[in-house]
C-alpha cells in the first residue's frame, strides 16, 4: 500500500470526484502492518530531513520490517500482499516505479497484540485521514476497498487511466 505524502496530493480526492470514504475502516491493520510510501527509503529520509512533515510523521511511527519475508510473516492474514505490491510497483503502468528489492515495508510501533491502535485517539493526521488517495494499494477486504473502486470509476468515466491496486 502507498501513503502520499500531501505535498504530492494536489487537491482534496473526496471534494473533486464527490465520492466520499466511509468514516472509519474495518479494522484489518494492514496500513498499520505491512506500509510502504511510495518513495525508496532514502528519499523518504532526505525528504524527513527537508522537514517534510508526512516523511517526518511516518518515520516517527513507523518501523521498517527486516525484509519481505518479514513483512509476510508479520501479517499473515494476507501474504501474497506484499507480492501485489511488488509486482506492481515493476509494472509499466504505474506512476511510481520502483525496483521490488528496494522496497521497504513498515508497520506501526504502536499496533497491539490485538492488532488494535495503542494510540488511536492521539494518532498522527496522515493515520485519520489515510487513505490519502485512491491509487493506494489496498490489501484485500479493506473497508476503503469501496472508496478507491468509486474514485478509480469516477477518474475513468472522466478519461483518465487508471491501473490496477
Amino acid at each position: 500500500m502507498f501513503l502520499v505524502s500531501e505535498a504530492e496530493k494536489p487537491f482534496d480526492w473526496e471534494e473533486i470526484l464527490g465520492v466520499y470514504k466511509p468514516q472509519s475502516c474495518n479494522l484489518r491493520a494492514a496500513c498499520c502492518s505491512v506500509s510502504t510510501p511510495s518513495v525508496p527509503v532514502d528519499e523518504l529520509m532526505k525528504m524527513a530531513a527537508d522537514g517534510d512533515e508526512f516523511s517526518r510523521d511516518f518515520l516517527s511511527v513507523f518501523l521498517p520490517h527486516a525484509n519481505h519475508q518479514a513483512a509476510r510473516d508479520f501479517y499473515p492474514e494476507q501474504p501474497d500482499h506484499i507480492d501485489r505490491v511488488l509486482e506492481m510497483v515493476s509494472g509499466q503502468n504505474t506512476k511510481v516505479k520502483m525496483d521490488p528489492e528496494s522496497v521497504v515495508f513498515y508497520h506501526c510501533q504502536y499496533l497491539g497484540e490485538n492488532r488494535l491502535c495503542q494510540v488511536y485517539e492521539d494518532r498522527p493526521a496522515f493515520c485519520r485521514k489515510y487513505p490519502s488517495s485512491p491509487l493506494n494499494i489496498l490489501v484485500k477486504g479493506c473497508g476503503y476497498e469501496g472508496w478507491v473502486a468509486s474514485c478509480k470509476a469516477k477518474l475513468l468515466s472522466l478519461g483518465y487511466e487508471v491501473s490496477g491496486g
